[in-house]
């Protein structure tokens, strides 16, 4: 006979048992399988691409994965899987299987012997947050925008891109064409970089200065950086405050005929970067200044000193915002201007959400209201004028002199 307490023990475990059953049936797993991922277009160069997802099963956790070769990554690295605008997981880049074009500009040139003419070539993984059998016949889909970097070599090659999902959609094949040597007889500035994730709304600005290895940058030089006014955009400093170092990057266009190659003639062109601090913001201007001396040696460097913000997105046209006016100006540790350009440049808009930035209007500053005048104004009676009698000599009033400062005589001249 069994006691009652054994069998309380007994129901217990089977509880447990059903329940762990539960848990286990529940796990995230891996649906690649079960759910179609369907690369649909792949343009301009790879920077834009979309995929279809589908399927009838997939829990809370579950993913499935696919391939990108040679087409561009998300920006921040995630992106919103959206079904009828309601969030039902992310598409995330979960592998780099090659960043071919970091050989380009790594802070220590890396002699690789293997690396091939390439862009990206990484994993992407879809990971679901809600179970989609609530949805009929499911069916959403993902674009992208963003960048694409091919690595850079001594000759023209062509490159295949590709994404392979549940099938597999090739490109338009993309010719690189062998960079322009760099050639910089003097220091001087180029045009930076502004661009716009619209999936995490962040933002980047970077200027560039082009360096010369007959006049490298000293420490003490600093670089401010002007909005106009009219510009379409504003520096936004709340992540790039005051007192933040930051450091310029050598850029892998800074390619010279004596940069070295690989058997695949990829180009190995990075170096030292250039030490800066931040010292003043405000959302109209920048200054930053270089702590270091720069070696000798031509180069590009840029990195991002500052966030941006649209304040019209009337100019934003074609995935980018256009009329971007700023003046870039490099100041010698004398004060002596190096250089100085204004330039009127374009910002990418990347991402999934590009629309969200054209609906932004210009504030208008509001016109001051002038009082109106009262109805029953009262009369204004004006005071008697008083009889004028003629001053006594004595009365008159003295001549007060002022002081002898010595400006009277430099007041002569200029009059």
């Amino acid at each position: 006979m069994i006691s009652r307490s054994k069998t309380l023990i007994i129901a217990a475990a089977a509880v447990l048992s059903v329940v762990g059953f539960k848990s286990a049936l529940a796990a995230p797993q891996d649906v690649t399988n079960q759910i179609k991922v369907t690369p649909t277009q792949i343009k301009s160069d790879g920077r834009e691409w979309t995929i279809e997802v589908s399927g009838v099963t997939a829990h809370e956790g579950d993913w499935a994965t696919f391939r990108a070769e040679n087409v561009s990554l998300i920006p921040g690295g995630k992106a919103d899987l959206k079904y009828n605008n309601d969030k039902i997981g992310e598409v995330i880049v979960d592998k780099y299987f090659n960043k071919g074009q970091n050989l380009n500009f790594e802070t220590v040139p890396r002699d690789d012997e293997d690396a091939k003419p390439a862009a990206n070539i990484w994993q992407g993984k879809i990971v679901f947050n809600k179970n989609i059998e609530k949805y009929t016949n499911f069916r959403t889909t993902v674009s992208n925008n963003n960048a694409n970097n091919f690595i850079l070599v001594n000759h023209d090659v062509v490159i295949e891109t590709k994404i392979i999902g549940t099938t597999t959609l090739k490109g338009d094949p993309v010719t690189v064409r062998k960079p322009n040597l760099l050639v910089a007889n003097n220091t001087n500035l180029g045009s930076g970089y502004i661009s716009f994730n619209t999936n995490d709304g962040s933002s980047v600005f970077g200027p560039t200065i082009i360096q010369s290895k007959n006049n490298p940058v000293k420490a003490g030089t600093k670089l401010k950086l002007t909005m106009s006014n009219d510009s379409p955009v504003r520096f936004d400093s709340k992540n790039y405050p005051a007192g933040t170092n930051i450091q310029l990057g050598r850029m892998r266009e800074s390619i010279s005929a004596s940069t070295p190659v690989n058997k695949y003639g990829v180009y190995f062109s990075g170096g030292p970067s250039m030490d800066v601090k931040i010292i003043s913001t405000s959302d109209t201007e920048i200054v930053i200044e270089v702590t270091k001396d720069m070696p000798a040696m031509d180069g590009i460097y840029r990195n991002w000193v500052s966030e941006v913000k649209v304040v019209d997105g009337s100019k934003i046209a074609n995935g980018k915002i256009n009329d971007i006016k700023y003046t870039s100006e490099l100041i010698a540790p004398d004060g002596n201007t190096i250089a100085k350009s204004e330039f009127n440049q374009q910002g990418g808009i990347f991402g999934s959400n590009v629309e969200t930035y054209a609906r932004i209007k210009p504030v208008k500053p509001a016109e001051p209201v002038k009082p109106k005048d009262p109805e029953n104004k009262p009369a204004v009676v004006e005071p008697a004028e008083p009889a004028k009698e003629d001053p006594k000599k004595e009365d008159a009033p003295k001549e007060i002199k002022a002081p002898n400062t010595g400006f009277e005589k430099v007041a002569n001249v200029l009059a």
